[in-house]
């Protein structure tokens, strides 16, 4: 099976190499970030083709097409702007990295089958329990660009035709290996161990957060890449979804160290619902299974 993968030297990106089917021809789509050819001869991922393109430009999209050669069997749209709290402060560049992208994608080079790597954040303002089913009319650009996408590849398949299958999955998160030092398991992470024990949170820390592991979150995104003849919206989260303050306990009590926190400031992305949608789990048989606890241990030891 020849599959795409967009935004393959991300954080996800990168995992979803290490954990494909050797069997698989995958076609490796990156941009401006270095270091893919040498991480797939470091792994010894024969199965793998590195592509640059830059996914905004039709007309660099045109010539991967042509580069691919025939059509692709299956898609995982990976590539998007990585930091929603940017998206507020630069609404056009976000459109454009998260959807003018996609689109040109979807016109210069479909897949028969396409898996969309959206976002839980569509459900932005919402309280308690949401599914697929819930009316969502979220502020945050990032959400809205999200939003839009899910909405464009309906609309290749249904009304286009180019498209024969889909799959929109809004995902709720990740951390693991290979993560931007940015996000909070990681940068927590290192500071705790360069000795650091006071820290600052932004916003009053009870916002919720519900990732998993990556090996979860990849093993589930290869599952629905399978999924031919599918057309549908899921949600993929662990369930359990906990707050930024229970998050540092957490790391704190793993570690076996004391920490002390400052909250200050506000959080652009301010989450209060969880999904109560069990497609994953009943339909294609993906639930997470590492513990945070374990996650955290084995994150650590890809640092150190």
């Amino acid at each position: 099976m020849r599959v795409v993968v967009t935004g393959a030297s991300g954080f996800i990106g990168h995992n979803v190499l290490l954990r494909a089917p050797r069997d698989w021809d995958v076609v490796a789509v990156y941009h401006s970030t270095s270091g893919l050819d040498s991480f797939v001869k470091q792994h010894g991922l024969a199965n793998v083709r590195p592509m640059k393109c830059d996914l905004m430009s039709a007309t660099d999209v045109s010539a991967l097409s042509r580069q691919i050669g025939s059509r692709p069997d299956a898609m995982l749209y990976l590539a998007a702007n990585g930091d929603p709290a940017a998206s507020a402060k630069r609404p056009r560049w976000d459109l454009e990295s998260n959807t003018v992208a996609f689109v040109n994608t979807l016109e210069q080079c479909p897949a028969d089958h396409v898996v969309y790597v959206s976002s839980g954040a569509v459900y932005d303002g919402l309280n308690g329990a949401v599914t697929p089913a819930t009316p969502v009319a979220p502020k945050l650009p990032y959400a809205i660009s999200k939003l839009a996408s899910e909405q464009y590849l309906q609309f290749f398949c249904e009304r286009r035709g180019s498209v024969s299958s889909y799959v929109n999955v809004r995902f709720f998160g990740a951390y693991g290996p290979y993560e931007p030092p940015r996000k909070i398991t990681t940068k927590w992470l290192q500071a705790l161990a360069r000795g650091e024990r006071a820290f600052v949170i932004r916003g009053d820390g009870n916002n919720l957060i519900d990732f998993m592991h990556v090996d979860d979150a990849v093993d589930g995104f290869l599952e629905l890449v399978k999924a031919t003849g599918a057309r549908l919206t899921v949600d993929f989260a662990s369930g359990t979804p906990v707050s930024i303050n229970d998050i540092v306990a957490t790391m704190a009590s793993t570690l076996g160290v004391e920490v002390t926190v400052r909250h200050e400031g506000t959080v652009a992305e301010y989450i209060e619902f969880r999904s109560a949608d069990t497609t994953m789990r009943d339909r294609f048989g993906v639930a997470p299974k590492i513990s945070f606890a374990d996650g955290l241990k084995r994150l650590s030891a890809f640092l150190t």
